[in-house]
């Protein structure tokens, strides 16, 4: 047998990954030709199929299991020796990082600066969504690192916390001083402005809302917590937000209501079967800028 290169277990690696042939090539910054004649090649030299041609998407072959296992390590401890001599300054790559709003509101700006000090020549590609859909991302290979709540039933992840955020209701100053004779339950029953599902604030609101036997009189969507956080400012309803995050706006009154909300957890994570020692030092710049309160999850 011919001896394997780098480059054609990072080709297959990258395929079994992202799921594609085209997906492959836009990471590894090639042609889709030249992935197919890598894989080609790759296959001529072990002697069998890595793919099973007529499956979608990709599948592995028996054998094409065992070489992805084999790849997964040796290009983990190709980027770990790399970085074992080389300081940050010298790191180079492009990462993509995947992060909810609540994140990118309040101390993502942080952390994109100190990675830019610490690591000039690492590119970063910035992807705020719903908690869900950055899960799924990072699950599907799209981004290489994720700021989000956690969620332990993903089981394939490894996790560095970033500490926990605090949430609860949240009115106008001024809703709650014009309406002294409704007390906070009232309020939330009169109308919600909520973040769309799929994010962990949605999850978590109707959670609680279904505990208390609440059906709010009128229920408005809205996608964006920044937009939300206005509409709440301007006496449109009650909305659960990060209290902290919003705690210098004096517009905003924090209900208090029982039950109250646990702190919310947030992890920086990365799949396991794909440990880069370039993405685990750029989740613990995400750690070491975290804006959050450390310690343990409040109940």
């Amino acid at each position: 047998m011919m001896r394997l290169e780098f480059r054609h277990l990072e080709t297959a690696y990258w395929i079994y990954r992202l799921g594609s042939y085209g997906a492959a090539a836009d990471k590894l910054n090639t042609t889709q030709p030249n992935i197919s004649m890598r894989i080609a090649e790759t296959e001529q030299r072990i002697g069998t199929a890595v793919f099973q041609r007529a499956k979608r998407p990709v599948t592995l072959t028996v054998a094409g299991r065992e070489l992805i296992g084999y790849a997964e390590r040796i290009l983990a401890l190709r980027d770990e020796l790399s970085l074992f001599f080389e300081d940050g300054e010298e790191a180079v790559g492009r990462i993509r990082v995947g992060c909810t709003e609540t994140i990118a509101l309040w101390w993502l700006a942080d952390f994109i600066i100190d990675v830019k000090r610490t690591m000039p020549n690492i590119e970063l590609d910035i992807d705020v969504d719903i908690t869900e859909k950055t899960w799924d991302k990072l699950c599907n290979g799209t981004i290489d690192l994720a700021l989000v709540p956690d969620d332990q039933l993903q089981q394939r992840v490894i996790r560095h916390s970033l500490g926990q955020a605090t949430i609860a209701w949240m009115a106008s100053s001024e809703l709650v001083q014009r309406m002294p004779t409704l007390d906070a339950m009232s309020l939330i029953r009169r109308s919600i402005l909520s973040l769309s599902p799929g994010s962990r604030l949605y999850a978590d609101q109707f959670r609680w809302l279904d505990m208390q036997n609440i059906r709010p009189d009128r229920l408005t969507y809205c996608n964006t917590m920044s937009v939300t956080a206005r509409l709440v400012c301007g006496g449109a309803g009650v909305a659960l937000l990060p209290t902290d995050l919003f705690a210098d706006d004096s517009q905003l009154q924090a209900l208090e209501v029982q039950p109250a909300f646990s702190s919310l957890p947030f992890v920086a994570s990365y799949l396991s079967p794909a440990f880069s020692p370039l993405v685990d030092r750029i989740a613990k710049l995400a750690v070491a800028n975290s804006g959050f309160h450390l310690g343990e999850q409040q109940s």
